[in-house]
Order: C-alpha cells, then structure tokens, then sequence
C-alpha cells in the first residue's frame, strides 16, 4: 500500500496511534496546533513545510514564499486563539541559488511575521535540491479560552470569517496562464494571504465560540474535520456561505464550476468555528473591530455527517478537498 492510496488524513490517524500523549500535553495530534500545560497558560506550537514545486506557483516572488511560510504557521495558531509569540524556520536551499534571493526570502519572512504582531527568531539552514521551507510557531493561550476542532455541540451556530474561494481561483489562473485583467484580487489572495491572527485571538476572548479550525484544505474538507473531532452532524446553508465577488464572474467567463473554489477550494486561511447561538450579533461587532466580517452559514445537530442545504434540498456535502500524497 503506497501514500498515494491513503492520503494524509490517514497518516495523521496513524501518527495519533503511534505517538503516545506526555504528561502535560493538553492537546496533541490532530488538532490545528499542540498545547502543552505551562502554570494557568498553554504553550500553542505548531508546524508547517513548503516546497516550491508543490506549494509555489509559477510567478511567486521570493518576498511572497516568505509570506507564505509565515502566514500557514501562524494560521494555526489563529485557529487555537493564541497569541503568537515567534516563529523558527528550517530552510533547505539549492547551492546554485543567488543570495539576493535568499535575502528577499528572508525580509520577504520578516515583514510578515512583523505584520502579524511577531517575530522570526531563529532556524536553520540546509543544502537542498529544491527550496524548502519548515516553519515552526509558538503561541501563548489560557487554558480555558484555547480552541480546538472537537468541542462544537448541538444547538451551536457554524460560522466563518470573511470570504472564500479567492485563493484557489487565483491558483487556477496561475497554473492555467488565463489572462488576469480585472483578477488582481485573486491573484493576490494567492500569492500573499493574510492569517486571521486578531479574529482568532478575539474569538477565544468572546466566550462563546466552542471550536474551530482554519480553512486551509477547503471549506467541505475542514467541515468533515469539525463533524468527525466533534461527533456532530452539520447543516449548510449554500445561499449563506460567503463568495469572494470576482469567483462566481471568473468561474462563469471560463466555464469552471464555482463550488470548486468555494467549497472545495484550498488556502483561504478563514477560520471556520461554532458558537452559542445566543449572541452571534456580539461575535460580529468583535470580528468587526478586529477587521473581519462574520457569516453564519448553517448550523449544528446531533448525529454524524456534513450536508449541504440548497433549493430545498439536503444532500450529502463529499468530503472533498485538498490532501496530500492524494
């Protein structure tokens, strides 16, 4: 049985068999990040590896491969609530590469990390075949306010931030050569995202949030996540979930289905979260002062499952998104 015939959630499945929990772990395997027990407060870490062939599309300036190795790490974190405190970076460079780009790179690196409200503190650097990128971030969060993918119950609202489907068609241009008059927008979701680091931290603040987990894989793909860790069923509402305005146009003018962007779609790096219903108007006047807008878009029950609310119809959402080794 090869990578291929599994794919990376079966892999993670297999890790949390394998690795034991130490004493202080209080989250461990599975969720957006790590939390290790330290006095009233949590330790959040997490990790994550680019490679240019696979994580860089043609067009990517150095400056915006910095960006997004800063931006995947400190999306977890976001998803955690946690206040990010720094970042390492092991970094494996062909030796014929031009030092101005490792320069680049690196401010490229450095002014994200600083945009986010961080640091990059140190890491290592490697000869490699092909550029590529581990970054490792460390956050701090309260023991009671840290989020987590399996604590949504029945009766909570699911909820995301800002818009979706803007990064994957902006991917789909790249790759495609398509002519990007009027999609700059997309194009830049792509090459220099944004992690939702104040939502996140304002989320955990609030109270009422109950999970959460950024959408990175897919809006149906991380819905899976939360319905599989939390072992609830969860009802979406299409007419709600939040387009970006130029996908619906750019799916049309090319003849693309705009639910592969939109919900099946990857690297947004919205968060996805469920809340108490009492109050939602409050989440959305914090999300507001922290800059991001918030949509309701369906609702949680007792059972197992994903589905997709649309003209009157409840269907089965696939568990469908971007994995690795598939």
């Amino acid at each position: 049985m090869k990578l291929s015939d599994v794919g990376e959630r079966a892999l993670v499945k297999l890790a949390r068999r394998i690795c034991k929990r130490g004493p202080g772990v209080r989250i461990g395997i599975g969720d957006d990040a790590a939390a290790i027990d330290i006095d009233d407060k949590c330790l959040i870490a997490t990790t994550d590896m680019l490679v240019a062939g696979m994580h860089f599309p043609p067009g990517t300036s150095p400056e915006q491969m910095g960006r997004k190795s800063v931006v995947a790490g400190l999306s977890d974190l976001a998803a955690m609530g946690a206040k990010p405190l720094g970042m390492l970076f092991s970094v494996g460079l062909p030796r014929g590469l031009d030092v101005g780009f490792v320069k680049r790179l690196m401010r490229g690196m450095d002014l994200a990390a600083r945009m986010h409200g961080t640091w990059v503190v140190g890491g290592d650097l490697d000869e490699s075949e092909e550029i590529s990128i581990a970054g490792a971030a460390f956050g701090i969060a309260h023991r009671d306010k840290i989020l987590t993918r399996s604590r949504a119950r029945p009766g909570d609202l699911i909820a995301v931030t800002g818009k979706l489907g803007a990064s994957s068609a902006g991917l789909k241009l790249l790759l495609g050569r398509l002519p990007i008059d009027g999609y700059d927008a997309l194009i830049k979701a792509q090459l220099e995202p944004h992690a939702r680091v104040r939502e996140g931290m304002a989320l955990a603040r609030s109270g009422v949030v109950t999970s959460a987990i950024d959408v990175t894989d897919g809006l149906a793909a991380n819905l899976w996540q939360l319905s599989k860790e939390s072992r609830v069923k969860l009802i979406i509402d299409r007419k709600r979930v939040p387009e970006h305005p130029l996908v619906r146009k750019f799916a049309a003018e090319h003849g693309f289905n705009v639910d592969d962007f939109v919900l099946f779609g990857g690297e947004d790096f919205e968060l996805l979260f469920t809340m108490r219903p009492r109050d939602p108007a409050r989440i959305k006047r914090t999300l507001a002062r922290a800059g991001a807008p918030i949509t309701v878009i369906g609702k949680v029950l007792r059972g197992k499952g994903v589905y997709l609310e649309e003209g009157g119809m409840l269907l089965k959402l696939p568990d469908r998104g971007y994995e690795h080794f598939r």
